[in-house]
């Protein structure tokens, strides 16, 4: 049950992303709204073959409705919901700020990986300027980590998604 209401969720929060991309003026405002929820996911307590199960549908969602090509997401996805558990950040979900510096952090590294695969697989002519693209990346993953609140707090509300308890002293 929860896995259809997670992937329901996301759907929902792609609409949002997609309908961001027509509202924002300008790319560099544009977020990730699923991130986050791969993050919550890697951090909580999913287990890690359901969580990266649903990471890579949700990378697909994420390829096939915003347009990409297929597959970057789903392997960017994929490699940081593996990345921040093998971390084991159980800290993570118990402050605002941790929620922020982690998703900035997560968004950087997923968009190293994007640019690096772009480069690794486009032809030269279409490879993207490496200094603009990294501003573009970090202006993305700021407002990727200051809209991560709400969408932790969002994925946190729903039926089944346990959060790990801080740990006595």
């Amino acid at each position: 049950m929860i896995n259809a209401l997670v992937i329901a969720t996301s759907f929902a929060l792609l609409a949002l992303q997609g309908m961001l991309h027509h509202i924002l003026i300008s790319q560099w405002l544009y977020p990730s709204l699923v991130l986050p929820v791969v993050l919550y996911m890697s951090v909580g307590e999913f287990s890690l073959a359901r969580g990266a199960s649903l990471a890579f549908v949700l990378g697909y969602l994420a390829d096939a409705f915003l347009g990409l090509p297929m597959g970057l997401n789903t392997f960017c996805l994929v490699a940081i919901f593996l990345l921040a558990r093998v971390l084991g950040l159980k800290l993570f979900l118990h402050g605002w700020v941790f929620q922020i510096l982690l998703t900035f952090v997560a968004s950087m590294v997923v968009g190293a990986m994007m640019l690096f695969l772009h480069a690794l697989f486009e032809p030269a002519q279409s490879r993207p300027a490496l200094a603009p693209a990294i501003a573009v990346v970090a202006a993305q993953g700021a407002m990727t980590a200051l809209l991560s609140p709400l969408v932790f707090a969002l994925v946190r509300k729903l039926p089944g998604a346990e959060t790990p308890k801080p740990e006595e002293t």
